[in-house]
């Protein structure tokens, strides 16, 4: 009787003992296979080939996978607040790399959203197999717009707000070389608004009160890297001139031909360019004070060359319209001329980044006394997260483009480019080093910088 009994219990140690290593053996297979996910999590949230950082879309819906899936940040499930707590719990253990995918699955509050003008811009929590959080990213959700497109050459008039200085010099005195703008601290870019406390627009308003000023200390006000500074000149009398001089070279207006991207048939605003209007000495973008489009026609060509950039020469016209804004990604007005009453401009719907593939495409562009041409160009890489005028880069194919201009020359900027009936954006600039080759723009990073009082509810 005994020893049945020892044989039971030594029987339930067994048992006991294949149940407890079961379960350990369950519990380290949940384990390796959390740790895996967590792993992949924050490889995938780690690189942007499974997400950019920026998305463009008509409907968020359209992005999810099996795999990849978005979700509004303030919008946390059960298993994302437990998430982030086991992320804070472990901070201290946690490499730099999981604190930073913490972090960044962390709930922030607030989306964000503006929904001005048929688009909204919210941050997303992306989130691989509808359960992990693994980054955030900022998904821009468009209307689906019709736009005419453009391809005809425009001609700008320019004008300052403020006037741009672009270089300081030595002015010969009877007592030696002077630089008064140099020694008040002026530099290159900066824009000068005020003298002596009267707004000033025009570099002869800047001579003439520099002249009056006799010699005496004059107060400047400038504007450099959008801050506001002031600043104390005293001018040199020149020995050659008999003129009292600043020593600074200024600029307050500019002229030149480019290509209209796109109309709004709806109140035939209109945005050209791709990229903004730039003093040719400084580079830096022009403060637009007021400005004006003009009518051109094409009437020559400078065919580019490797390192030898080409150009469309034109006659300026009547005036068309008139110039709002001057951006980093275009140059926006109204038109109050109906350019687009020619039959073959037909409103096309826009494609975003996410629309855009590698391969075929076309260009409307005006490059002779023609009119509007189309051309055969290729896309060869895209740059998803680019947020400036160079997004892409393409190739100029088609042989009668190549023949007249040898590839993209300047005032070609802003030719409207199309893809599977869409258009998807613009021509901005010119490889020196081979021009048939060079970049585009995102329509939607032009349509964002698009002034609001042009948009259309």
């Amino acid at each position: 009787m005994t020893k049945s009994i020892k044989n039971k219990n030594k029987s339930r140690i067994k048992s006991n003992d294949s149940s407890k290593l079961s379960s350990l053996i369950m519990k380290s297979s949940m384990i390796f296979v959390l740790a895996a996910l967590i792993s992949t999590a924050m490889f995938l949230g780690a690189v942007d080939f499974v997400t950019p950082k920026t998305l463009t879309t008509f409907n968020v819906e359209n992005l999810n996978g099996r795999i990849i899936t978005y979700a509004k940040s303030d919008e946390l499930s059960s298993f994302d607040s437990v998430w982030n707590l086991f992320a804070n719990a472990n901070k201290s253990k946690a490499s730099s790399a999981f604190n930073n995918i913490s972090r960044q699955a962390a709930y922030l509050g607030g989306d964000g959203e503006n929904n001005k003008n048929n688009k909204s811009e919210s941050e997303y929590t992306v989130k691989l197999f509808g359960i992990f959080p693994i980054k955030k990213v900022n998904i821009t959700v468009f209307s689906e717009t019709h736009l005419i497109p453009g391809g005809l050459p425009f001609g700008v008039r320019f004008y300052t707000e403020g006037v741009i200085v672009v270089g300081t010099s030595e002015i010969e005195t009877e007592k030696g070389t002077a630089n008064p703008g140099k020694n008040a601290g002026v530099k290159t870019s900066d824009i000068i608004v005020a003298v002596n406390g009267a707004p000033v627009s025009t570099s002869d308003e800047v001579a003439r009160l520099i002249e009056a000023s006799k010699g005496e200390t004059i107060s400047i006000s400038i504007v450099r890297d959008g801050k506001s500074l002031n600043m104390n000149l005293k001018p040199a009398l020149s020995n050659t001139e008999k003129k009292y001089k600043s020593g600074i070279w200024l600029r307050d207006s500019a002229a030149g031909i480019g290509t209209i991207t796109f109309i709004n048939p709806e109140n035939n605003s209109f945005g050209g360019l791709g990229h903004g209007i730039c003093d040719i000495d400084t580079g830096s973008l022009m403060p637009l004070r007021r400005g004006s489009v003009v009518n051109t026609d094409i009437d020559a060509v400078i065919k580019g060359k490797s390192e030898v950039p080409g150009e469309l020469k034109g006659k300026f016209k009547d005036n068309a319209g008139t110039l709002f804004a001057n951006t980093k990604n275009g140059v926006f007005g109204i038109l109050t001329e109906n350019l687009a009453s020619d039959e073959n401009f037909t409103p096309l719907p826009i494609g975003l980044r996410s629309d855009i593939k590698e391969g075929k495409a076309s260009i409307f562009s005006t490059v002779d006394d023609t009119g509007i041409k189309k051309f055969d160009i290729e896309i060869i890489k895209i740059y998803k997260n680019s947020s400036d005028s160079k997004n892409f880069l393409v190739k100029i194919t088609d042989p009668e483009l190549l023949e007249i201009t040898g590839g993209i020359v300047q005032g070609m900027s802003g030719s409207p480019i199309i893809q599977d009936g869409k258009i998807i954006g613009a021509i901005t600039h010119v490889l020196v080093s081979d021009p048939s080759k060079g970049y585009g723009i995102f329509i939607d990073n032009m349509l964002d910088s698009m002034p609001e009082v042009l948009k259309t509810e």
